[in-house]
């Protein structure tokens, strides 16, 4: 009898204890915020926003000349152009791979972004992603002086973006990136390596910052600056500013706008901007994204 009694006790003390482990509320994973941004480009920068997983995309950037000479080359559109044609392809959610051929210096690129963690509803604030980029300069090998290596091609670029979407209208992002080249133009100023403004010869970091405001479902205004931190006063690279109307659907994102830089590809912009935007050295661009889901 005292067998079945304890056998009775232990059943009801074992259930009530299954029962009130059931009842505890599992934690829940705080649901993510909106991406901060349409597109993963931005004027001449990257956000941290990347397409859906198993996404192809196709881009199109383009910059006109400079409209300093008015009417006589239509405002930099008869002018000198650079042009680059992109392949993007988002392996998972969180990685990008791409490439691209960009006109100016027959230059190939090859980029890759990581997005970490990601801005949750009443979670963690802010989005942060890596992006880095490889330049292969096409240009024959004169085009490198007497003593040309194969490794004189390459030049580098990468960033730590951080990004928030503060409300539905405004989202803004800041980045610090390094950017280097095997080789410096020895056609510019900083060929002369005992005046250099810094011992990194071949190297410099950038600052930047971007933003968006949403003044309607499909039509953002959108800015941008960057600025390399290791310069020259009164020289190049002078600094980048850029300001446009971006539009943007389920599969498409067009961006016009005015900016400083004739250069595409991200280490281009950084190191080598001739274009100073404080002596109204601007030209009109434009970015097209089609995405492609499957």
């Amino acid at each position: 009898m005292k067998k079945l009694l304890f056998g009775l006790v232990f059943f009801i003390t074992g259930s009530g204890i299954v029962s009130a482990q059931d009842s505890i509320p599992a934690e829940t994973k705080k649901p993510l915020e909106k991406a901060p941004f349409e597109s993963g480009y931005f004027i001449d920068d990257q956000t941290v926003s990347l397409p859906p997983a198993h996404t192809l995309q196709l881009v199109l950037q383009h910059r006109f000349g400079t409209i300093q000479n008015h009417f006589s080359d239509m405002f930099g559109i008869w002018g000198s152009s650079n042009i680059r044609f992109g392949l993007d392809y988002t392996i998972t959610k969180n990685l990008l791979v791409g490439i691209g051929e960009t006109k100016n210096k027959l230059m190939t690129d090859f980029q890759i972004k990581y997005t970490f963690i990601r801005q949750q509803k009443g979670g963690f604030p802010l989005t942060i992603a890596v992006y880095g980029d490889m330049g292969i300069d096409g240009r024959k090998s004169d085009a490198f002086g007497t003593e040309f290596k194969n490794r004189d091609r390459f030049s580098y670029f990468g960033e730590l973006m951080i990004a928030r979407r503060f409300c539905k209208m405004f989202s803004a992002q800041v980045g610090l990136a390094w950017v280097h080249y095997n080789i410096v133009d020895s056609s510019d100023a900083r060929s002369k390596r005992d005046d250099h403004v810094n011992s990194w010869y071949n190297s410099n970091i950038q600052l930047s910052g971007i933003g968006r405001l949403k003044v309607s479902p499909q039509t953002s205004i959108i800015a941008t600056y960057s600025q390399c931190l290791l310069t020259y006063t009164n020289t190049m690279p002078w600094p980048n500013a850029g300001l446009g109307v971006e539009i943007s659907t389920s599969t498409h994102t067009f961006q016009i706008y005015l900016a400083a830089a004739n250069g595409i590809v991200p280490q281009e912009v950084a190191f080598y901007n001739d274009k100073n935007p404080y002596n109204g050295a601007i030209l009109i661009g434009f970015n097209i994204t089609r995405l492609w889901t499957f």
